[in-house]
């Protein structure tokens, strides 16, 4: 891991590979998974909050909080996962969360390309 850092904004890089048994291709590949499966997960959620859709909302939210949790995507899974609280207590103020989470995806999908610039061997 010496030739990686320890963390990206967004993304706990040592965390992630402590948790993958520090497999740097699988993470690289994950991180790739990611982009092309969950790029859009934030812009869907918004729609559905806006459209007051909170089965879809506690659906696309709660991939979103276990695929970033398994990259160690703090940011974005911390907001999931009170996004997730909030659901389940049939809460639905969840504008707060909601505002930050473009900001954390733009962040975790670009240390998400950067991470998978890094040597794998």
């Amino acid at each position: 891991m010496s030739d990686w850092p320890e963390t990206l904004p967004g993304l706990n890089i040592k965390q992630a590979l402590a948790q993958l048994g520090g497999k740097k291709s699988l993470f690289v590949r994950l991180l790739g998974m990611f982009e092309a499966n969950h790029s859009e997960d934030v812009n869907r959620l918004l729609e559905a909050a806006k459209n007051e859709d909170w089965t879809a909302v506690h659906d696309i939210n709660h991939a979103l909080k276990g695929v970033s949790g398994n990259l160690a995507a703090d940011e974005l899974t911390q907001l999931c996962t009170a996004i997730d609280h909030k659901i389940k207590d049939n809460n639905h103020d969840i504008q707060a969360e909601l505002d930050q989470m473009p900001g954390a995806m733009v962040t975790l999908l670009a240390s998400c390309k950067e991470a998978q610039l890094f040597p794998t061997e």
